[in-house]
């Protein structure tokens, strides 16, 4: 079996070629997309991995139309680069969707790039490319720091959890400063994100694996929480290959996963959890400092360096004021500004950092507190776009309720 390439990146090309794969394979370097083209005639290559730097999008077009329909078992893979303009970005993964070609999305680094070649290649070996697992992920990302993310999130997966007969996966993938056990009371006896790091290296982490070792909270049944990373000093460690593994192990282990990340871009969980996620939530507030210019210095400015467009991600508004004076921004505003669609918001609560602080956020999640219905709105409108089934709830009424009902009103 032999592999082609067809880039002029030296560093890439050395990268790929000395990674080790399940079974060996020969190599055929071009520089030349054209040649590959003329090689293709007197050869056969069981893989094509094709960099689009080499041709500008028609000519790109053509030559994998051409590939496609001279050998159809041959399996392609397009390496995308942010080189062109981010709406010319969208048109190279349209164009690969609609080819049902692979392809690996701009901004990551050579070795994460190898690695992916490498899962890519070995399970194209096996008689086809590894299928992702169904399950669906959700990526929630904050404009700014500590502005009530992680009650949002968790408050949506824990609604997801009671509302629907669907395992729920919530990973908190925010790599130096998770709170959540805090929030929950959870101050020992709990298993954290760098528990996983040797089976994340070795790619070696299963569905079941990662089912155990997540909390089961008992007020939230069906909701499988796995808590971020403890060790500060080590977060610039995860490589994007072990959180894109932890992402497609989760979609095999649940239904449905709420995953929260960091506001910095500066990790490869909050990038890669970017990347992978069926939807992408940005959180914001009414202040306009985040709404407005931290918004666009990561998500429009940072964000299209990995080929994330701002109009790929919906909005969630929080620590909102139904009440809010004149000279202050509302909701309205928001949306004029970040030009998104709003999912949902919730209010400032007088009373959530005091909960937090005790560990009893799972109270703000009564159905008697007001953030109950605010964070169910928006959990309902996932189990309605994911076709989730809900949660079937009997209720016997008690002999007062039928009493109640029963009666006649007589004129």
């Amino acid at each position: 079996m032999q592999i082609a390439l067809v880039s002029t990146d030296q560093r890439l090309v050395d990268e790929l070629t000395n990674v080790v794969y399940e079974k060996p394979f020969g190599w055929q370097i071009f520089s030349d997309a054209n040649n590959l083209g003329t090689k293709l005639k007197e050869h056969a290559y069981s893989h094509v991995i094709l960099s689009d730097r080499e041709l500008v999008y028609g000519e790109l077009e053509e030559l994998l139309e051409g590939l496609q329909g001279q050998d159809e078992v041959m399996k392609i893979i397009v390496l995308l680069s942010n080189y062109h303009d981010g709406s010319i970005n969208e048109k190279y993964v349209k164009m690969c969707k609609l080819m049902k070609l692979d392809y690996i999305l701009p901004g990551r680094s050579t070795a994460a790039i190898a690695d992916e070649i490498r899962a890519w290649v070995d399970g194209a070996s096996e008689g086809g490319s590894k299928k992702v697992p169904p399950g669906k992920l959700i990526t929630f990302v904050g404009s700014t720091p500590n502005i009530g993310t992680t009650l949002a999130s968790f408050g949506v997966a824990a609604m997801l959890a009671m509302e629907t007969s669907k395992k729920v996966g919530y990973l908190c993938l925010n790599l130096k400063s998770s709170k959540l056990h805090r929030y929950l009371g959870r101050e020992e006896h709990y298993f954290t994100l760098d528990g996983l790091r040797a089976e994340l290296k070795a790619q070696s982490l299963t569905p079941e694996r990662l089912l155990h070792v997540c909390d089961k909270p008992k007020e939230a049944h069906g909701l499988h929480i796995l808590y971020g990373n403890m060790l500060r000093e080590q977060a610039e460690f995860f490589t994007p290959s072990e959180i894109i593994h932890l992402l497609r192990v989760a979609r095999g282990a649940f239904d449905i996963c709420i995953i929260e990340v960091s506001a910095y871009w500066d990790n490869a969980a909050t990038v890669s959890g970017l990347l992978e996620a069926d939807s992408k939530i940005v959180v914001t507030t009414g202040d306009i400092a985040h709404f407005q210019e931290d918004f666009s210095r990561w998500i429009r400015q940072v964000g299209a360096v990995f080929g994330l467009q701002p109009h790929a991600f919906e909005l969630m508004a929080v620590q909102t004021d139904r009440n809010a004076k004149q000279s202050e921004f509302t909701i309205k505003d928001i949306r004029k500004e970040t030009q998104l669609h709003l999912i949902g918001h919730v209010s400032r609560h007088g009373d959530a950092l005091a909960r937090c602080n005790q560990g009893k956020l799972m109270e703000m999640l009564n159905p008697t507190h007001p953030m109950h219905q605010e964070v169910r709105g928006v959990a309902r409108k996932f189990a309605d776009f994911y076709k989730l089934p809900l949660r079937v709830n009997i209720r016997h009424d008690t002999w007062f309720q039928k009493l109640i009902t029963g009666k006649r009103v007589v004129s």
